[in-house]
């Protein structure tokens, strides 16, 4: 049976990148899949055109609406365990909270889960589906597995970050426990770059982590040590729940990325489409 919400919640707060207040709202959905909610009506998740874009997850509706900075919530609807809910947005996006998906996650275990009778039909990945691109250093695979499970690799040379890697089973425990708690975080060097183009200006020392080549700028330091790696596992479930699901599999990544992230979408989008016509 579908899981969806028990008891609506509302966030606020400014956006990562635009700096701009919004207000943020999920609601509970008798249907499977998770819809946006607009002045124009409701689409699917899976009906929006998505940018490839390294920084952040951004996307256009159907009606033109855009959506801006969704991973964290998306990962956090995934995470734990629901497959409906409605999300309403006032503003382009998503609110960044503190920076991580806990937010979220615990308003998501505050409202309750509630099971609608409608049968969700599962969806495994059954065959490798690989991203390789070997030139700039990043992979990307899911594989087959009997539990959903993300293995992820980063290297920040020159920098405190350095190689990290982590494996997680993703449960609702695992993700509302461990997974969800860790930051956005961005490099010193790169602070030019992203004001130039007009992103982080709503990025501050209480909404991500910032590091220069030899310490944590944030005076409470890290959460947990491999914050910075278990982050990037956040960015790809809320990069798949792009698809209206996330698929059962082994995820296994190594210095990937939200452009990366969104190519597998990609693939995987048109292997599950294709297997829905085969069964119709």
């Amino acid at each position: 049976m579908a899981r969806t919400l028990r008891n609506v919640i509302e966030f606020f707060g400014v956006g990562l990148h635009s700096g701009e207040e919004s207000r943020l709202r999920l609601l509970p959905c008798e249907r499977e899949g998770f819809f946006f909610r607009t002045k124009n009506g409701e689409f699917p998740i899976s009906a929006a055109v998505v940018e490839e874009d390294n920084r952040l997850t951004g996307f256009k509706l159907p009606d033109g609406s855009k959506i801006r900075t969704a991973e964290h919530l998306l990962s956090s609807i995934v995470g734990m365990g629901l497959d409906s809910v409605i999300i309403e947005l006032e503003g382009e996006e998503v609110p960044i909270l503190d920076g991580s998906a806990y937010p979220f996650a615990e308003k998501i275990a505050e409202a309750g889960i509630v099971k609608i009778g409608r049968y969700v039909r599962p969806r495994c990945v059954s065959a490798p589906v690989v991203i390789d691109e070997a030139e700039a250093g990043r992979f990307l695979a899911a594989l087959p597995s009997e539990e959903t499970r993300i293995t992820y690799i980063i290297d920040y040379p020159d920098t405190i970050i350095g190689v990290q890697r982590v494996s997680y089973i993703v449960t609702e425990k695992t993700f509302l426990g461990i997974i969800s708690r860790a930051r956005t975080f961005g490099l010193t060097s790169e602070i030019n770059y992203l004001k130039s183009h007009g992103l982080a200006k709503g990025g501050t020392l209480d909404n991500a982590m910032l590091f220069d080549d030899k310490r944590i700028l944030n005076s409470g330091g890290l959460r947990f040590p491999l914050e910075a790696v278990t982050h990037k596992a956040i960015d790809l479930l809320g990069d798949m729940a792009l698809l209206g699901f996330l698929p059962k599999a082994h995820y296994v990544a190594i210095c990937a990325g939200h452009g990366v992230h969104g190519r597998l979408t990609d693939k995987l989008r048109r292997i599950f489409n294709q297997e829905i016509a085969e069964f119709n």
